[in-house]
Parts: structure tokens; C-alpha cells; sequence
């Protein structure tokens, strides 16, 4: 975004647009998007997006995943990754620390066939559990906070799906990227370029390109002069409002403000870690929704938890009432 990218949120793509074999563009649920080139990293819909343009080469499987996240409490638990021998089908159940000092303990491996399918078992926990006590016999299930699911993209192929496509000019797959992709990101990008360079798209390097990030506050990462300091300039820096992440009003403030910024109570999350903690929003959910309603200059009705329809709040609705006599 600092460098002129465009991101259009809340936009499903209903299918890629060809002529004559090529890719002409994309066609949402905001209107039509021209393109000569579409990269196609749509995750479990990934497959369905292809055939929409006529390739039909590859099939994805959506592969669930269930975890448990523990307190901060226990982060002593582990300080590295543990993990099992694992199968041909997953690494198996791992004992983690987490980059913000929880703990987890998952994934499990489930082919289901609902690409929305994000929902735990009672099953499916107890699988988890029984694999992680193989590592750690003594998980503080006591200090468990929040059990998810998620899914990830597996292709027939059992590989990652990184090529142009044989059929349809100017689509680029980026496809069946399980959970190594994380880490794999930067790599597949500059795949991607010399992809399109390759497909005949013309590049050139920006001379004002803008490498580094927007800096971020982290409050209480800071020493407690710095923290003063920080206040003096801005009081909301002051005002906790996540006591469990120890995250201020300001870095709230900030996460809506920012290019892309969050415009959801999930989208504060995600950006900060404000419910991210042991009560997992219970206290600082209502005061983030007022948050976003003031800064984004909405009422409090109007505020989501993440997707479209995922209003928190609901005006006062009117009740009709019938007074019956039992004289």
C-alpha cells in the first residue's frame, strides 16, 4: 500500500473472466476488475476459481486442522518446537511455544469436504490432547484458553501448485500451499515475478520504493522513561484497554488509522492483540467495538466482529405486548 498497491476488501470473486483463452479480468461482487494477469491464490477455493477460466488440472481437498492455545501463565512449558515422527499425511501433533509467549498444542489432519468447515470436535480435541500428552505427558488442560480450527489447501497432487497455467493465458497458480507457506511467502513471490516476466509482462524497478515498514508501537515492550515519554505525547497511550496483552487505547488507534487498517473487532486482533488473551475478549471486546465506532465515525450498531454480516450489537427493537386476565 505505501508503495501504490490497491487492496479492495470484502470483495469475492465470482469467477475469471476469459477471451479467445486469455484472461481478460475478474468478475466480483463489486463489479468487473480488468486484468491481463490473475494470480490465483484463493486457498481451498483455489481449484474452483480455475475451472471458472476452463483449467481444470488440479483438484484442492480441504484439510482441517483443530488446536489448543493455553494461557501465558505456562509458557515455561515448552521453549522449543516439539515434534512427533510424523505420517505421510501430516507432521502430527506438535507441543509449541507461540512468537507472543503462549503455548499450543495441535494440528490434527481431517479431509473434510466443506471448504468452510472451521469448526472443533469433541473428537477431534481429544485426539490432540492424547497426541500432545505423548510429548508432554502433563498439558495444563486447566489453563486452556480458546480451541480453532483451520484448513489447509492440499492438492491431489500432494505438492505445492506454483506455475503458469497450460491452458488459459495469463493465469498464474499459486496453489496447495499447506502450512510450510508461511515461511515459503517471500520465495513464492519472487517466483511469481519471474512467472509473469516469463508470461510476457514488462517490469521495471521503482526508484521511490519504499522497503521498510510503517513503524508500530509496542507500549509495553518499552522501558518505563520511554513509556512516559510516549504518554506525555499522547495520553491514549495511557488508557489500557486489553489488560491481559497489556494493549493501549493508542495502539488501537493506530492499528484503524494505518493504511489498511482494521475495521473490525477481529481486524483489531489481528493487528494488536487486543482479545487475543486469557478472558479472549470478554473485557476489552465492548470497549474496542466503542473504539471503532468513534474513529471510524459509525454507531456502535454498525460495528462487525470480522465478516459481512457479523453485527455484535443490535438497536433497541420494539415489543408488542398482550395483557391476558385470568380473573
Amino acid at each position: 500500500v505505501q508503495n501504490g498497491a490497491r487492496v479492495i476488501t470484502e470483495c469475492g470473486v465470482n469467477k475469471i473472466v476469459t477471451e479467445n483463452g486469455k484472461v481478460t479480468g475478474v468478475d466480483t461482487t463489486q463489479g468487473f476488475i480488468g486484468a491481463r494477469y490473475v494470480i490465483n491464490a484463493a486457498g481451498v477455493h483455489a481449484d474452483v476459481l480455475s475451472r471458472t477460466a476452463g483449467d481444470d488440472s488440479y483438484s484442492i481437498k480441504p484439510r482441517k486442522g483443530e488446536y489448543i492455545l493455553f494461557d501465558k501463565a505456562v509458557s515455561h512449558l515448552v521453549n522449543s518446537v516439539l515434534f512427533p515422527t510424523p505420517s505421510k499425511v501430516s507432521k502430527g501433533i506438535l507441543v509449541s511455544p507461540t512468537a507472543h509467549g503462549n503455548v499450543f498444542i495441535g494440528p490434527n489432519a481431517e479431509d473434510v469436504a466443506d471448504a468452510q468447515d472451521v469448526a472443533t470436535s469433541s473428537q477431534g480435541l481429544e485426539g490432540i490432547i492424547a497426541g500432545a500428552r505423548r510429548l508432554v505427558p502433563a498439558i495444563p488442560l486447566q489453563a486452556a484458553i480458546v480451541q480453532f480450527a483451520g484448513l489447509r489447501a492440499a492438492a491431489g497432487s500432494g505438492d505445492f501448485i506454483i506455475k503458469a497455467s497450460d491452458t488459459v493465458a495469463g493465469l498464474i497458480h499459486a496453489a496447495g500451499i499447506q502450512s510450510p507457506g508461511l515461511s515459503a511467502a517471500p520465495a513464492i513471490a519472487e517466483k511469481m515475478v519471474h512467472i509473469l516476466q516469463e508470461q510476457g509482462m514488462t517490469m521495471k524497478l521503482k526508484e521511490s520504493f519504499v522497503a521498510a515498514t510503517l513503524p508500530r508501537v509496542h507500549s509495553s515492550e518499552l522501558s518505563y522513561e520511554d513509556r512516559q515519554q510516549l504518554i506525555a505525547n499522547n495520553p491514549l497511550y495511557g488508557r489500557i484497554i486489553c489488560r491481559c496483552e497489556s494493549i493501549s487505547e493508542g495502539e488501537i488507534v493506530d492499528a484503524i488509522h494505518r493504511p489498511c487498517g482494521a475495521r473490525t473487532v477481529d481486524g483489531v486482533k489481528r493487528r494488536t492483540r487486543a482479545g487475543s488473551g486469557r478472558c479472549q475478549g470478554g473485557f476489552c471486546g465492548p470497549k474496542v467495538t466503542a473504539i471503532l465506532a468513534r474513529e471510524l465515525g459509525i454507531s456502535v450498531t454498525e460495528v462487525r466482529k470480522d465478516s459481512q454480516q457479523s453485527y455484535l450489537f443490535y438497536d433497541k427493537m420494539p415489543v408488542e405486548c398482550e395483557v391476558v386476565s385470568h380473573d
